[in-house]
């Protein structure tokens, strides 16, 4: 659709090559733009020989009247056309894009989220965007702490233009540091939430899957130097097909979810960091309750177990200060967390260790809580 202001670009560039008052019409002849004082609000196309026709999608949809027929109105007559239209193109290009970018935010938050069940439409939506799903995937969920997407400041103008600019900056370093593997997918999910569906290549799934899962602190680094902003990342591991990929966005956002809970915001969390105790993500059952039991019973026969471990992760598991609140020597504290890695054959010095045993600790409380 020629739109007021499509006809102002045109109008402002052609006047300027023509020497001459000129109009820019709809297709039925209505007056959109002018320099020519005898023009009333339409001008009678079929009655102007002269008329430039501007098509777009193979359809006329407006027209470019100059006030007069030029000498060499057939030399002309094409290049006022080219440059209307050039200029009519890229101005529809540029209205529709917000209106494409949110189509495909939603496509991929009703297709992650479950929303989106029917084969036909998801296939279709796809092919719209270009995206292919034959290509092996997993997904990543990347919060922004940015007080304007998160509401602090409202500024709607500012928040499109910082979504845009977020969406523009994941892709780029993804594509900058994974230049084999570019057919990534961005999407804004609402609120501060970003969800990255990251191509992984057909070469050998595992050796892919290793090499990524090494990368992701460095593609921590990167992502936040693109955003400039604080960051955290939540990382799903692969499982095949549409239902599969689903199911690597839950693992990512149950990663940044008990991550930035029961630890810290601003870093990237693997759901296999945290080991063993992914499966009670799935919920609380007999087989997720049996397992914390028997890590933490092994732990029964030790003093000041949960004591000391409470401490420890309240304390960001700094030696010095956990010593100090619980009023005993750093050396005695050491000894403590020796004994319970001999227990548990895990070190809660050791963040993927300590990520589990704590986990496993705050789901024994659940459960008991529950049982009550």
């Amino acid at each position: 659709m020629l739109t007021q202001s499509i006809a102002d670009k045109i109008h402002s560039k052609v006047a300027g090559l023509v020497g001459q008052p000129l109009s820019v019409t709809d297709v039925n002849g209505t007056i959109l733009a002018t320099s020519d004082p005898r023009v009333d609000e339409s001008a009678d196309i079929q009655a102007i020989p002269w008329a430039i026709g501007l098509a777009h999608d193979n359809s006329t949809i407006g027209y470019v009247v100059l006030s007069r027929e030029m000498p060499n109105h057939q030399e002309i007559a094409p290049l006022i056309q080219s440059i209307s239209e050039l200029i009519l193109h890229q101005s529809l290009l540029i209205e529709r894009l917000p209106h494409q970018e949110e189509r495909l935010d939603k496509f991929i938050y009703d297709l992650v989220t479950g929303s989106l069940t029917d084969f036909a439409t998801i296939s279709a939506e796809a092919r719209l965007f270009d995206i292919d799903f034959e290509l092996p995937r997993l997904a990543l969920v990347v919060n922004v702490d940015d007080p304007v997407l998160t509401g602090e400041i409202r500024d709607i103008s500012d928040r499109e233009l910082r979504i845009s600019r977020y969406k523009f900056g994941l892709n780029r370093g993804l594509n900058s540091y994974y230049t084999a593997t570019t057919s990534n997918v961005v999407a804004y999910l609402g609120h501060n939430s970003f969800c990255i569906l990251k191509e992984l290549g057909e070469e050998d799934m595992t050796t892919s899957l290793e090499r990524f899962k090494r990368s992701t602190g460095t593609l921590y680094g990167i992502l936040k130097g693109e955003i400039k902003q604080p960051i955290t990342i939540g990382v799903g591991n692969y499982h095949p097909g549409i239902e599969g990929l689903r199911q690597s966005y839950d693992e990512a956002l149950s990663a940044i979810e008990l991550g930035s809970q029961n630890w810290d915001d601003n870093r990237v969390y693997h759901i296999d960091d945290f080991g063993v105790v992914a499966p009670l993500l799935s919920g609380v059952d007999e087989s997720n309750s049996y397992f914390s039991r028997e890590l933490l019973d092994k732990l029964s026969t030790h003093e000041h177990v949960n004591e000391t471990l409470e401490s420890f992760f309240s304390n960001n598991m700094a030696l010095t200060q956990t010593a100090n609140e619980l009023g005993i020597h750093r050396n005695t504290l050491v000894y403590r967390l020796e004994r319970i890695t001999e227990a548990l054959d895990l070190d809660p010095r050791v963040f993927e260790d300590a990520v589990q045993i704590k986990l496993a600790m705050l789901f024994a409380r659940f459960v008991e809580q529950n049982q009550k």
